[in-house]
């Protein structure tokens, strides 16, 4: 035949055991399995035997031995923060660029007598001199150190219970924007939100309430966007090349596609210098927060938008409207769990009705847009989130139950949810729900609060997926510089029921390697809208997917969490290739070279 007519293989990859991950019902099987497969122009062309695939091959075909290794689709992680991962990494390896805009002091203690102390010298005397532009960033401790676990810390109680009001903090920093934070609770003094109004505009009342005695307000969108939004403004190329390194070392993990919020408006800025250049080296499905960052009416912002989910290209497109967060990490959670009244007290509902986020979400489902609520920690607040959506349906009568179901509404992490009442709830709605081993570590110290009965609200994985919902696994260790966790430690939780603490959390919420592997892969797919292109390895979808270190499917289990890719294709082209395996094919390594932690956090014995 003709050449011009004739489509040779780009890359064939071939010898290995080639996982489909086609099979995306519950079951134990993962479909069809291949010894080689075939990519031409960014997708799979044909998959079989190696004599068939092989015999494809065109004079420029490029071809890679697999000796015998094991392929998967890549991973799609539902809910990681690689961007703002990444910022944060170069901001620690460049503090002069910080400088510019702030400086950050670390004040501990035992007491709240000890904190007030340590704010007021950081402020007279660490800070004298200091431009009135310049911003004292002040981090209090977040964790207790007798009883380790986000939000445990005497930092939370002391900005929660307002132990330095605004008068006071106004009067230590009358000239220079102060930040204080102990996460999930922060604050600020009128400098401060004199200095946010700058770049952001007029600040909500929810951010800061100006009585004498205020205290914690809804900050956690400044604190990742602060430095974006102004340091960067005027740096855009700048902040592409940090994001363009980061997607890379993600890639270098096994992430081909990621989900995540995009909190810091040059982030959109950014992204675009990568596209029009073509530097992207995976695909995001993103979810904006503009609407909610900074914004004093997010509800007219929404009515105005519409349904953008799904539309973009095949490397960057909306998966739709992100609300950031519904409520926020322990304590500051929306749940039903009883508890003593300070604990109660301490808890916190954004999307309540009759508060601007609720009037947002409703506003938003009624523009048709798709809710990817983003952060969701306790019960109540996924309680108010499906109200809202039942509500919609009984205010338009275009918005039907099939029409609700078909849009996959979306909510993450299941901190302290759902409880088991609310599953046939959630899988009527045809919601889906991004799970992640970690809670197993950062809720389990509130179950010294709450109750040892809750246990089993932390990630039920196993009881979602029998109940009907589909559920995807997200994982938010990230990598720090160069060094990473495999992308499956955190997953192996899962398996274990075993946090990092040692202890066993629900264990008949285990689940197994093959559904793990489906909550990566397939199921993920769905979640950002586009299992028809990605999530299992078929003839004519993108090709996206990772050679591993040994094969996770026979490996013992104890070996899963140090599983890690040593090749990670996207669209055919090759983004990471390991030296080690680079080595024995006589190639040159390719991409980043991270350092994969060797032990465990979720050992199945202490």
């Amino acid at each position: 035949m003709p050449v011009a007519i004739i489509s040779y293989p780009d890359l064939i990859l071939y010898n290995g055991k080639i996982v489909t991950m086609d099979d995306t019902s519950t079951g134990s099987s993962p479909g069809s399995v291949f010894q080689a497969v075939a990519i031409h122009n960014h997708r799979i062309q044909a998959l079989g035997g190696d004599a068939e695939i092989l015999s494809y091959a065109g004079p420029n075909t490029e071809k890679i031995n697999l000796r015998g290794k094991t392929v998967v689709p890549g991973f799609v992680d539902s809910h990681t923060h690689i961007h703002n991962n990444e910022v944060n990494w170069w901001v620690s390896q460049n503090p002069a660029a910080f400088d510019t805009m702030g400086r950050r002091f670390v004040v501990g203690g035992m007491s709240y007598e000890d904190l007030k102390k340590g704010i007021e010298l950081v402020l007279k005397e660490r800070m004298a001199g200091a431009d009135p532009d310049q911003w004292a960033f002040i981090s209090l401790p977040t964790n207790d150190p007798e009883n380790p676990g986000s939000g445990t810390g005497i930092g939370v109680k002391f900005l929660q219970e307002d132990q330095m009001g605004l008068k006071d903090l106004n009067a230590l920093a009358p000239n220079n924007p102060v930040f204080l934070l102990s996460h999930p609770a922060y604050m600020i003094n009128t400098r401060g939100k004199e200095a946010i109004e700058k770049i952001y505009g007029k600040v909500p009342e929810v951010v800061m309430d100006t009585s004498d005695d205020a205290g914690v307000g809804e900050l956690t969108q400044y604190r990742r966007g602060l430095l974006v939004d102004g340091y960067f403004r005027t740096r855009p190329r700048e902040l592409a090349d940090i994001v363009e390194q980061g997607l890379r070392k993600n890639a270098a993990a096994g992430i081909t596609t990621f989900s995540s919020h995009m909190m810091g408006l040059q982030f959109l800025n950014a992204y675009q210098i990568l596209i029009r250049e073509n530097r992207m080296p995976i695909r995001y499905a993103y979810t904006h927060y503009f609407g909610f960052q900074g914004n004093p009416d997010p509800a007219s912002f929404y009515m105005r938008l519409g349904d953008m989910a799904g539309l973009g290209n095949d490397y960057f497109w909306s998966a739709g409207v992100g609300l950031g967060n519904l409520d926020s990490g322990p304590p500051m959670i929306c749940s039903t769990m009883e508890a003593p009244p300070e604990i109660k007290e301490r808890e916190y509902c954004r999307d309540a009705p009759g508060t601007a986020t609720g009037k947002a979400v409703l506003t938003a489902v009624l523009s048709k847009a798709r809710v990817a609520a983003g952060h969701a920690y306790g019960d109540k607040a996924v309680d108010y989130f499906m109200d809202t959506l039942e509500e919609a349906m009984t205010l338009d009568p275009t918005i039907t139950l099939d029409y609700i179901r078909s849009r996959r509404f979306s909510s993450d992490h299941c901190g302290f949810y759902p409880r088991p009442d609310q599953i046939p709830r959630m899988a009527r709605l045809g919601m889906m729900i991004s799970c992640g081993g970690n809670v197993l570590s950062r809720s389990y110290p509130w179950l010294e609060r709450y109750g040892m009965q809750y246990a089993n609200w932390i990630s039920p994985v196993k009881s979602l997926i029998e109940g009907g919902v589909r559920t995807v696994y997200e994982n938010e260790a990230g990598v720090r510089g160069n060094v990473s966790e495999t992308y499956f430690n955190q997953g192996y939780a899962l398996i274990t029921r075993r946090n990092e603490y040692g202890q066993m959390v629900a264990p008949e919420e285990a689940i197994d390697r093959m559904t793990l592997m489906k909550m990566m892969t397939s199921w993920p797919a769905e979640f950002v809208l586009r299992e028809k292109e990605i999530g299992t390895l078929e003839a004519g979808k993108l090709a996206d997917l990772v050679v591993l270190s040994k094969d996770y499917f026979t490996a013992p289990e104890e070996e899963i969490p140090g599983i890690f890719p040593v090749l990670t294709v996207v669209g055919g082209k090759i983004e990471v290739l390991r030296s080690e395996f680079a080595q024995e094919l006589g190639r040159d390594p390719v991409g980043p070279q991270l350092e994969f932690r060797n032990e465990s956090r979720y050992a199945t014995s202490q």
